[in-house]
């Protein structure tokens, strides 16, 4: 009997002292890619190499139009540091991830619509070492309008004479996970790139979503330009107090003035 308690209390010191040395995760390892899950119209817009290009249009002579995902590779692997807080992220803090490149080309016939831009995610702990954590896909749903290049109808005017516009809907912030008894909340939105995020013009916003659509999300697009979005991902311990889609615009735009795009290009 005196050995069976004996046995029963050491087992619970052990069981107590597992969870007493139970560790907030430090550092996480990022394994993270971004697929097209869906798009419109179904008919006229190509998806190819392996579900990461979207190509729409008949060429007037530069080729298609096209939006392309760049995964970050497989080697070396991301890592990024648990954030301890709210608000924005100090850059410390953020790892850039995918990139999406819109080619944008003077076309004729069918052009894209709509796309859902699909990004699934692994954290594995990395300090302290534990399993791997699959986490539920991001789903960032976009709209786009591939404008008319007649001088004096552009909505979104530029010298080529008119912009194409992207629209982002939905996805971005505070997807939530339980590990080792500590919660987290991962992020992921735009930080950067020659497209800038920002809140949109009504009239850009109505040309887009239709009539009395205001404060949308998005960037327009160069023509004959290939223009180019970045994803940042963090991880912090509190969910990240920014509203959206006036507040992620605005952190999306201090990030890049920061200096993020620039900072991670000269890394060697």
């Amino acid at each position: 009997m005196k050995h069976l308690t004996t046995t029963i209390f050491a087992a619970a010191a052990m069981l107590l002292g597992s969870h007493a040395s139970a560790a907030m995760v430090e550092t996480w390892g990022v394994d993270i890619a971004g697929t097209w899950s869906a798009y419109g119209p179904a008919s006229g817009v190509t998806r190819d190499l392996g579900d990461t290009r979207l190509r729409w249009g008949t060429s007037t002579g530069s080729g298609q139009s096209s939006l392309v995902i760049t995964n970050p590779p497989a080697l070396p692997g991301l890592s990024v540091d648990t954030y301890v807080g709210a608000g924005v992220p100090p850059l410390a803090n953020i790892v850039e991830t995918l990139k999406l490149t819109h080619n944008n080309r003077p076309i004729t016939g069918t052009t894209l619509d709509t796309a859902t831009l699909r990004v699934t995610l692994s954290l594995t702990p990395e300090v302290p070492v534990g399993p791997v954590q699959g986490l539920a896909p991001i789903n960032y749903a976009i709209e786009f309008l591939e404008t008319s290049n007649q001088a004096g109808t552009c909505v979104a005017a530029s010298p080529t004479p008119c912009n194409d516009i992207f629209v982002l809907t939905s996805g971005l912030l505070n997807e939530s996970f339980t590990y080792d008894g500590f919660e987290y909340f991962v992020n992921a939105f735009p930080v950067g790139g020659t497209g800038t995020l920002q809140v949109l013009s009504d009239s850009i916003c109505e040309a887009v979503m239709g009539s009395g659509a205001t404060g949308c999300l998005g960037f327009t697009t160069v023509e004959g330009a290939s223009n180019e979005l970045i994803f940042g991902l963090s991880v912090s311990t509190e969910p990240l107090s920014v509203p959206e889609p006036e507040g992620l615009a605005l952190v999306g735009l201090a990030l890049a003035g920061a200096g993020l795009a620039r900072r991670h290009s000269h890394k060697v």
